[in-house]
C-alpha cells in the first residue's frame, strides 16, 4: 500500500485525513507542522503531499522559505475539513489518491540542493547538434533538476553545456515529469558524473 504526507496542526483533522486515505487503500505519514516535512521526506518513501490549508496559512515564515520546492517533487494538494469530508481544492480526494497511485514512491536527497535559475543547453549526446535551451530550477553538488519539455527515459545519458562555461558536464537521467501535468515542473532530475562548474 502507497503513503501519502499529511501535514495538519490539529491532531484529529489529521486522524480524521488518515482514516479517510485508508479507505482508499493509501496508508498516511501525519505531521503536525511543515518543518517536519523535510527530514521526513528523506527517510520515508512517499508517494503524494497533502497540506491543510490553516496549516499553510499558519506556518511560520522559515517553514514557508524551506518547504515550497518540496511540493514540485510529489504529487501535492491542500485541504480542508468541510462537514465531515476532505476537500481537495481543485480536485477530489479520489482523484487525488489516483494521482498519487501514479507516482512511484520516492525519498528526497539529503544534500543540500540551492534553488538556483541558470541557462544551460541540455542535449542527448556530446554534439549539441539538436540541444534543447533549458534552465535549472535546482542545483547539488552532485546533480540538477532542469525544465524541459522534451520526453526522456530514466537511465538515459545527458549532455549540459552552461551559458558562458565551456566546461560541458554529463550524467543520467534519475527522475522524469512529463509536460502537461500542472501538479509538477516538467523536466528531469540529472545525476551528474561530476560537479556543476559554479556549485561545486
Amino acid at each position: 500500500m502507497k503513503t501519502c504526507v499529511v501535514v495538519a496542526l490539529n491532531q484529529k483533522t489529521r486522524d480524521f485525513v488518515a482514516v479517510s486515505l485508508k479507505a482508499l487503500e493509501m496508508e498516511a505519514v501525519l505531521l503536525a507542522s511543515l518543518g517536519e516535512l523535510r527530514p521526513t521526506l528523506e527517510t520515508v518513501s512517499v508517494c503524494g503531499i497533502l497540506l491543510e490549508l490553516a496549516t499553510a496559512i499558519t506556518a511560520s515564515a522559515r517553514d514557508k522559505k524551506d518547504t515550497p520546492e518540496l511540493f514540485d517533487l510529489y504529487p501535492s494538494a491542500k485541504f480542508r475539513l468541510l462537514d465531515n469530508e476532505v476537500r481537495i481544492l481543485g480536485d477530489t480526494l479520489p482523484g487525488f489518491v489516483d494521482k498519487c497511485r501514479q507516482f512511484n514512491p520516492r525519498t528526497i536527497r539529503r544534500e543540500f540542493r540551492k534553488v538556483s535559475y541558470l541557462a544551460v543547453y541540455l542535449s542527448a549526446d556530446e554534439t549539441f547538434k539538436d540541444a534543447e535551451k533549458v534552465v535549472t530550477a535546482d542545483i547539488s553538488t552532485g546533480g540538477c533538476f532542469v525544465y524541459s519539455a522534451r520526453e526522456w527515459e530514466p537511465g538515459s545519458r545527458v549532455w549540459l553545456k552552461f551559458l558562458g562555461e565551456e566546461a560541458v558536464v554529463c550524467g543520467t537521467v534519475c527522475s522524469s515529469q512529463p509536460w502537461g501535468n500542472n501538479k509538477l515542473l516538467p523536466g528531469i532530475g540529472i545525476k551528474l558524473d561530476t560537479s556543476i562548474p559554479r556549485f561545486g
